[in-house]
This record gives structure tokens, C-alpha cells and sequence, in this order.
């Protein structure tokens, strides 16, 4: 096989890149091993607490992690006979804010407001509905969306509830149109909401991902995460992608891995992998290059104080996106022809062509700079075409309309 020979690559990118990331363990979370703690960012400041302690001790301590220097520091707790477990953390300016959860039977609705200025915590108006662990969040302008988790008498709810930070007001919006929810993961980009994973009212665990534009208060599934469902994962926004990490599937998994998805391209890529056992529920925190995640509970039930973290967690080796291709006409009805640098047409090449929710919907062989090829048997709408060498490796998005 020629060396230069153009290779196809499907949607779900799981080639062996050379990946310059690295994981390294760093300070111990400063207390009690914990599982299904929270945590929120406000600046460069992780704030992380509450969970499950070693000995099953519910718990409402809390601690704030400097991510310039990487250090621990003790900081008000909630309230005492606040302890708890599965609560949602999330911030808005020098304000961090926990949600609900669970303390052995008993669900809370309550939401409790942090100061950084006064290192204090103080009562905020609580969720007019039924009380709930395990729901996720993420933060758009000056509102929060509370989205699914578990009631005392549904293990997977699909109630979405915005909290206006201004008015300390809850509005209840649309339910979640692909159903229930509990444990899923979420994070913001671009003032669009995205989620993934969780267990939905049937107890499968999910793998869509769906996006959220409060514009129109439309939820799209834009892709589906090419490896197994999950929940009690981790999802980030970082360098313009998505991340996701960890969690547990329905074999009672726990996974160490680490993927990205780009929003633009739709494309999957496997990254580096904590170098330690599969654990879930831990806390996971970023700033703009760096990525941190501590505590959690392993594949043996132990639970962790670990911390690790990793640099530049998108940046992947030996790839070189310029294979010089092109599309054209673009857009049109459905027939579109390749161009391809000669030095990239060898013997047996191929493109892949697949729609936005990385189904492969057809390869061609490429003989001549120039190929053709027609998509117009398939619904209109947004294509991919990928291409990928040793030179590297190059995504087209085609339009047919």
C-alpha cells in the first residue's frame, strides 16, 4: 500500500494520532474521598464541595482550588444540616449557586447563593416544583436552565426550569422533547446550551447530543457520541470544542477516556485518557487551557481524592489540515465535484461522505483531480465530505438544497 495513500475515515474519528496532551496527577482534593460532589467557576477559581464521603457521610463542606497556582483553600461550608449529595453548581459573576440534591430519603429543592466577598452563603428562592437530585445545568446571559434528574417518584424527569439570576424567579419552560433525563451532562458555547448522556425514564443510558438554542427555545440533536451510552459523566466547553469524560454505561463500566466533538464539523475525536482505573461522579472544572478533575468513585468503589489535570487538552499531534480540496458548486441541488492536488491521488483513494449525524452515506474512489459525485437521493440539508492522508487531514461542509 502506497505510503501517501488517502485512507477513509468515517465520521467517528478513532485514528492512532500521535496525542500531545498529557495527564498529570496534582494536589489531592483537600479532604474527605467524596463522590457526586458539584462545583462552579467563578474566574480562575474552581469552587468544589458537598457529595458522598468515604464511610457514606453526606456532606456540605467546600473548598475553592486557585487554578493559577494550583492550590487548595478552605472555605465556608453550607449551612449546617445543608449536607448533601447529586446537587447542581453553577455561577454568575462573583456569585456561585448549588441546587438541590440528596441527603439519605430526603430531596431538596432549595438553592443556595455563595459570595466570594463575604465567603457566604445565603438563601435564595427555591424551585416552586418537587424536589430533585442529579439534575444539570448550564448558564446562558443571566440565566440558568435546570434541566431533568430524579424525584422521589420519577427516576427520570424531563422538566427544564430557568432561574433569572436578576430577579431570583424560576419560569418553567418546554419539557425536554427527547424525554426524561437524570444525570446527564451539559455545558455552554457560543450562548447555545448542549447535552448528552444520562439515564432516561426507561433506564437506558443515552448517547445523543443535543443542543439548545434559548432564542427559540428549540433543542436539535446535532450527533450521537460514537461509543456507548453513559451517565455521570462530565461535559466542557474548551478551545472552541466540546469535551466529555468519564462516567458509567449499563455493564456498570467506569471509564477514564476523554473525547471532543467540534460543533462545526460535527467530527469525534478520542484524546488522552486519565491514566488511572474508569471512575464517575467526579467534579470537573477548566479555564481557557487547562482541564482539572478531582474525586469521583473508581471501577472497585473506592472513593478518590485524586486531582488530575491536563494541558491544551484539544491539541492533537501530526495532523495538518491543508490537503488543498474543495467542493464546488456549493450549495446546490445535490451533485457536487471534489477537486484534488494531484500529489493526493494515489492508488485505491477514497472520500467518505456523511450527513450531520455521522451516518456514511457513501465513499467514492478518487482517479482524477477532479470527481464528481450526487447526493441528491438523500434528504436536503448538511453534508460532510473527509478526506485524510498522511499529510493530514481535511473536512468539507457541503449544502444541498
Amino acid at each position: 500500500m502506497n505510503k501517501k495513500q488517502l485512507l477513509i475515515f468515517v465520521f467517528i474519528i478513532l485514528q492512532k494520532f500521535s496525542i500531545s496532551q498529557s495527564w498529570q496527577q496534582i494536589s489531592d482534593f483537600p479532604a474527605t474521598e467524596r463522590d457526586d460532589g458539584t462545583s462552579f467557576i467563578i474566574g480562575n477559581k474552581a469552587y468544589c464541595g458537598t457529595g458522598l464521603k468515604t464511610g457514606w457521610v453526606a456532606s456540605a463542606d467546600f473548598y475553592s482550588f486557585d487554578m493559577s497556582t494550583e492550590t487548595w483553600n478552605t472555605i465556608a461550608s453550607l449551612p449546617v444540616g445543608m449536607e448533601r449529595q447529586y446537587a447542581t453548581g453553577f455561577s454568575n459573576n462573583h456569585f456561585g449557586y448549588v441546587f438541590g440534591g440528596l441527603n439519605g430519603s430526603t430531596f431538596y429543592n432549595d438553592l443556595w447563593m455563595y459570595d466570594t466577598t463575604t465567603n457566604s452563603w445565603q438563601s435564595k428562592t427555591s424551585l416552586p416544583s418537587a424536589a430533585r437530585m442529579g439534575a444539570t445545568c448550564f448558564v446562558i446571559n443571566d440565566t440558568a436552565y435546570i434541566i431533568g434528574g430524579q424525584t422521589a417518584t420519577a427516576t427520570s424527569i424531563s422538566e427544564v426550569w430557568a432561574y433569572c439570576f436578576t430577579t431570583d424567579m424560576w419560569t418553567q419552560k418546554n419539557n425536554l422533547p427527547f424525554g426524561a433525563r437524570y444525570r446527564a451532562s451539559t455545558t455552554t458555547q457560543n450562548n447555545k446550551g448542549y447535552l448528552v448522556f444520562g439515564l432516561d425514564a426507561n433506564h437506558l443510558y443515552r448517547k445523543e447530543l443535543e443542543e439548545y438554542n434559548p432564542a427559540t427555545s428549540v433543542w436539535t440533536q446535532i450527533s450521537t457520541f460514537p461509543n456507548v451510552g453513559r451517565a455521570y459523566s462530565t461535559l466542557k466547553s474548551i478551545s472552541g470544542d466540546l469535551v466529555l469524560l468519564t462516567g458509567i454505561d449499563s455493564l456498570n463500566t467506569t471509564y477514564n477516556d476523554m473525547w471532543r466533538i467540534n460543533t462545526s464539523t460535527l467530527l469525534w475525536q478520542q484524546l488522552a485518557s486519565i491514566p488511572a482505573l474508569g471512575r464517575k461522579g467526579g467534579m470537573c472544572f477548566n479555564n481557557a487551557t487547562s482541564l482539572y478533575y478531582t474525586t469521583g468513585i473508581d471501577q472497585t468503589n473506592t472513593r478518590l481524592k485524586q486531582t488530575w489535570k491536563v494541558d491544551n487538552p484539544t491539541v492533537v499531534g501530526e495532523i495538518n489540515f491543508s490537503l488543498n480540496i474543495n467542493c464546488y458548486p456549493n450549495p446546490n441541488s445535490g451533485t457536487f465535484i471534489l477537486s484534488v492536488a494531484e500529489t493526493n491521488i494515489h492508488q485505491h483513494s477514497f472520500i467518505t461522505i456523511y450527513n450531520r449525524l455521522g451516518e456514511i452515506i457513501q465513499t467514492k474512489e478518487i482517479t482524477n483531480t477532479n470527481t464528481s459525485f450526487d447526493i441528491s437521493i438523500y434528504p436536503k440539508g448538511i453534508y460532510f465530505v473527509k478526506l485524510g492522508s498522511d499529510n493530514g487531514v481535511e473536512v468539507k461542509k457541503i449544502i444541498s438544497e
